[in-house]
This record gives structure tokens, C-alpha cells and sequence, in this order.
């Protein structure tokens, strides 16, 4: 029995397949997807070659403690947006030394309009970031369809993030 779908597996196997060939790296910072796509890379044979680890920075606590927020981001966050997830993924990719670090941050529900932005329309959303050497930097915003269970969110949220990495690995051939 697997816990991964059919999607996040082929994306997995197709990411690990082009690191190892390029001898290059990846570290994955997440939230919102709980540690799903750090899981998905695991389950492909040899990625030991290629994976530097992943972070389920899920807590704000746990993202000053492990993933460089200060006191100033802490005051002024207002939910996840593309600036956050440039910042996760910076971070996580030079503690790690990896060439790439993948990071999300999103709402998978039930809303909580008391803590984040009005722009962000509550579950659905997330924002992802892929950070390479070079200051090589990807960013976007998903918003996935609802109505949707919070498992279905991060589940959806999880194949985005996979996807944006893969097209991002694509583009530098």
C-alpha cells in the first residue's frame, strides 16, 4: 500500500533521476504539506546520492528555531507569500549546502482570516519558492481549487511544489 499518488511518485523519480546525473543536491523546507514532498523524494531508490534533507517547519516556532526567522519577520507576518518561502529556502539551502532547496508555506484549511492576509482567500492558497547557487530564484503562487479536505490541500499543494522544482531543474539543461 502506498500513502504517495501515482503524480507525486512519477514527479519524485523524475527529480531524483535528473540530481543524480547532474551530481547536484536538494534540501526541501515545508509547512503547509507537513514533510509530503521531502516523504515522496525518499521513497525513490538512491536518493541518498542526491537528498540533503528536509524540514516540516510546520510551528512559527519551529521556523525561528531551525530555518532563520527573527523577531522582525515574527511581528510582521501576516501569512505565507512568495517573500516568505525565498527566505525558507535560502536558509535551508545554505545550512545544508545543497545546490537547491525547495520550500512552500500555505493555508490547507480550515481558514484562519485572524492571522493571514485578506488577499490569501483562505484555503488553497500557497506559495512556493525553488533557490539555487547562483541566486538562481523561482517563485509562484497557487491557489488549488475548493472545496477541498485539508488532506486533499496538502496533497495538491504537494505535486505544485514538486512540479515547480522539476520545471525549474528542466529550464537549466
Amino acid at each position: 500500500m502506498s500513502f504517495l499518488t501515482p503524480t507525486l511518485k512519477l514527479l519524485a523519480s523524475e527529480i531524483s533521476s535528473v540530481l543524480i546525473l547532474r551530481n547536484e543536491t536538494l534540501s526541501i523546507a515545508e509547512t503547509a504539506c507537513g514533510g509530503l514532498m521531502g516523504a515522496a523524494i525518499l521513497t525513490v531508490p538512491g536518493t541518498s546520492k542526491c537528498f540533503k534533507g528536509s524540514m516540516a517547519a510546520y510551528s512559527l516556532e519551529s521556523r525561528v528555531a531551525f530555518l532563520g526567522w527573527t523577531r522582525e519577520i515574527l511581528d510582521g507576518y501576516k501569512g505565507p507569500d512568495e517573500q516568505i518561502v525565498i527566505g525558507l529556502a535560502s536558509h535551508l539551502r545554505k545550512t545544508l549546502s545543497s545546490t537547491w532547496c525547495l520550500s512552500e508555506s500555505g493555508v490547507c484549511g480550515p481558514s484562519r482570516p485572524d492571522v493571514y492576509r485578506a488577499e490569501i482567500e483562505g484555503p488553497g492558497y500557497c506559495a512556493f519558492a525553488v533557490v539555487g547557487d547562483g541566486n538562481r530564484t523561482v517563485s509562484k503562487e497557487v491557489r488549488i481549487p475548493q472545496p477541498k479536505s485539508r488532506e486533499e490541500n496538502m496533497v495538491a499543494m504537494a505535486e505544485e511544489g514538486l512540479k515547480l522544482l522539476l520545471d525549474t531543474l528542466k529550464a537549466q539543461e
